[in-house]
């Protein structure tokens, strides 16, 4: 006879489960006495099996007389165990693919930095980041007309002189009906059918600023090496495309 012993453990069946339940079902019911002296178990470890068993419906009991006897439930019923086992798995596994994001955001080790900003005070945190990182090229893409009405012509001000200050090179593409050229900047304007995005994405050393220029303004500075590298090529391969 092949031994279940593997297939019952991958159902999550402890040995001392296995023996007893095999020892009930090949010498037929006994009394927890009967069944730790065939299994080689103790009675202590037989009532913990049998508990377990019978809470999986593998095992049952009835009274003899003044003795209770203990009954391994057929293979059908193992069969149904495993089903449900397998079903149940299955669910776990859901559970967990839905839970990986969380999951992730936990993990130790180097992980983003997310900074989350509301209304103007974003726009001069990225600023004044900007000028301590002290990168010497950066892009971006912004909708200068939704930029326009947004923030008032000191803050552009200031945007600009900070800018020039840090002596960075911006190469960009704008979205702008007037054309007006950004500061300190290489442009390439687009086309009306990519215009009104009412937002900027920017890149500046190991960093990327998202800005919302609609409704409350919103502002997001995330340190990630890898992906502020995903986007500097994402962006000089969409720059060089529009050339």
């Amino acid at each position: 006879m092949k031994d279940l012993s593997p297939i019952l453990q991958s159902l999550g069946l402890l040995d001392s489960e296995i023996k007893t339940y095999m020892t009930a079902f090949e010498n037929g019911p006994g009394t927890v006495l009967e069944l730790a002296k065939r299994a080689g178990l103790s009675r202590q470890a037989v009532y913990v099996a049998i508990d377990a068993l019978t809470a999986r419906s593998l095992m049952s009991n009835a009274l003899r007389g003044k003795r209770r006897i203990y009954a391994a439930e057929p293979p059908t019923k193992l069969l149904a165990y495993a089903k449900r086992r397998d079903a149940e798995v299955h669910e776990r596994v859901k559970d967990l693919e839905r839970a990986i994001p969380e999951l992730e955001l936990r993990a130790g080790g180097e992980r983003p930095i997310v900074r989350v900003f509301e209304g103007k005070e974003g726009i001069y945190a990225i600023i004044e980041d900007m000028h301590e990182t002290k990168s010497k090229r950066s892009f971006e893409i912004t909708d200068i007309e939704a930029m326009y009405k947004v923030l008032k012509s000191e803050d552009l001000g200031a945007m600009r002189d900070a800018t020039k200050k840090s002596g960075t090179r911006v190469q960009g593409m704008y979205w702008d009906n007037r054309n007006i050229k950004p500061a300190n900047a290489d442009q390439i304007f687009l086309t009306k059918d990519h215009s009104n995005f009412k937002s900027n994405i920017g890149i500046y050393g190991d960093k990327l600023a998202l800005v919302t220029f609609e409704g409350k303004m919103h502002s997001v500075i995330i340190e990630s090496p890898a992906l502020t590298k995903t986007m500097r090529i994402l962006f000089e391969l969409a720059i060089k495309g529009t050339k």
